[in-house]
């Protein structure tokens, strides 16, 4: 190498080992910065000027950083209302859970606008969900989706939260009555049930209603009794709460009430959500009623028919069923036929179901509830259609398979993560992670 080519090379390397230098020394100098402005704005939640206070609050929330949980706890009894609120708000933003033992403080605040924000908080912290619009909106959209889990897996809820949702049942705030109601169910509020049953006796229609869906979410079909009463109350938002629940329940008790509405309302569009109710209870002495509605005009009458034969079980109609589901010309009563004749035990009739999961709209959404509904039993009848043709249907296998828990299935999953439509690997990926958490334990 001459003379000059390595001198050049010398020089080419101090100077790159002297721009190395200068970027780790701002890169330090940056972060020394922003530990900086982070320890300014905690010294700031010490401020005697509110505004200071409540500043340092919001910024702090944005900073996403775990360190802010402790000083933003100490402030949820600041006397001023707006730094309180800014707090509670605060510590939602962060999404940490040592932030709960401050947020269930303050469901006990002095003012309703807290209290109110705390509730929302803890089910947003909990259910990863982000709320826009008005709080009480928030839950109660939340509380519709009639799914019995709306936390994500593996998600233990702190006993003291429920003990504090149970306590705002009391609050003197109908609306705050109503949305402790919302947050129990939505968090799966077991152990706070009794207070949700006392809670359908409430003077306000609001909360009467919030409670029978919080019950839909969280209570057993026994406990779900309670709901029956409901069925004949004053308040319509409180009867379709009730009739709802009961039948996501299947609360066999209240077959007689529900009959009796239908027979009232049965040409009516309340008389299909009765009998959608209805149908799901599994009550055998509805039976003669769902017969005779097989030769419904209507061919929802006749879909739900089918679907209240199919949960009562009855392996007599068996062969009838075989007969009907080739002369059905709908679709959708097809599909409820198909789900009768697997539940009875032929699985071959299980293509229509999976079939109709390729597709859009409520049909695919009501096929995939009634393979739910089948149980894990059912995951490895669907293991050939991880191999469809349709990337619907094998993306949609994928996330039934991790809905039902099966472990057995990620061998089989793994192959799609390879799959030339990104989609279905996408699903394939989720699955997978989805079941390697199910064989872990919960964390704390």
């Amino acid at each position: 190498m001459s003379f000059e080519r390595f001198a050049v090379r010398t020089a080419w390397a101090r100077a790159l080992r002297i721009a190395f230098a200068g970027l780790a020394l701002g890169l330090a100098a940056g972060a020394a910065g922003a530990q900086d402005a982070f320890d300014d704005l905690v010294a700031n939640l010490k401020s005697p000027t509110a505004r200071t206070r409540q500043e340092a609050a919001r910024k702090l929330g944005e900073s996403r950083r775990r360190e802010a949980v402790a000083p933003l706890s100490a402030l949820v009894r600041d006397p001023e209302l707006r730094v309180r609120l800014e707090v509670v708000r605060a510590l939602c933003t962060l999404r940490d859970l040592s932030g709960v033992p401050a947020l269930v403080t303050s469901l006990q605040d002095g003012d309703p606008a807290v209290r109110d924000e705390a509730i929302s908080a803890l089910v947003e912290v909990y259910s990863e969900r982000t709320r826009s619009g008005p709080i009480g909106r928030f839950l109660e959209s939340f509380s519709d989706e009639y799914e019995r889990f709306s936390l994500p897996p593996f998600t233990v809820v702190d006993p003291t939260v429920f003990r504090g949702l149970s306590g705002a049942l009391r609050d003197e705030k109908p609306g705050i009555r109503a949305d402790a109601a919302y947050a129990i169910g939505i968090l799966g509020g077991g152990s706070s049930i009794p207070d949700l049953v006392k809670a359908l006796q409430d003077p306000a229609a609001e909360v009467r209603a919030a409670a029978a869906a919080a019950l839909g979410k969280c209570a057993t079909a026994e406990e779900g009794r309670a709901l029956i009463p409901l069925l004949a109350d004053e308040s319509t938002t409180v009867r379709n709460r009730a009739l709802q629940s009961v039948g996501v329940l299947r609360v066999h008790e209240a077959g007689p009430a529900l009959r009796e509405m239908f027979v009232q309302h049965r040409r009516r569009e309340l008389g299909t959500r009765v009998l959608a109710a209805l149908a799901r209870t599994g009550d055998p002495a509805q039976a003669d009623l769902y017969r005779e509605l097989l030769f419904s005009n209507d061919p929802e009458q006749r879909r739900l028919a089918v679907e209240g034969l199919a949960r009562i079980a009855d392996a007599s109609m068996l062969s009838a069923f075989k007969t009907d589901f080739q002369r059905e010309k709908n679709g959708d009563v097809r599909i409820a036929y198909a789900f009768a004749i697997a539940r009875l035990g032929d699985r071959a009739f299980l293509d229509s179901l999976v079939l109709a999961l390729g597709g859009s709209g409520s049909t695919a959404e009501h096929a995939r509830d009634l393979i739910m509904e089948l149980g894990p039993t059912i995951a490895p009848d669907l293991y050939p259609y991880l191999n469809d043709r349709d990337p619907g249907v094998r993306g949609a296998v994928c996330d039934l398979l991790a809905a039902l828990g099966d472990t057995n299935a990620a061998p089989k999953l793994t192959p799609l993560l390879a799959d030339p439509n990104s989609r279905v690997a996408d699903h394939a990926n989720r699955a997978i992670e989805k079941l390697r958490r199910a064989g872990a334990p919960p964390k704390p």
